[in-house]
């Protein structure tokens, strides 16, 4: 149900998804090395991840 929510929250940009998708496994600095579209999906599945895992109902 993880991948499922990260994707909905890319919206509509296949780089965003696909970065969002792999970003469990893209580790440190290592997302400088992607397009800037795929970076923004990493960045943007950290804030997600960092969200739900200080948020007291999750």
């Amino acid at each position: 149900m993880n991948v499922l929510a990260h994707i909905y929250l890319s919206g509509d940009s296949d780089k965003i998804i696909i970065g969002n998708y792999i970003g469990d496994y893209v580790k440190g600095r290592d997302y400088l090395k992607y397009p800037e579209a795929i970076r923004k999906g990493i960045i943007l599945h950290r804030l997600i991840d960092g969200f739900t895992d200080r948020h007291p109902v999750v």
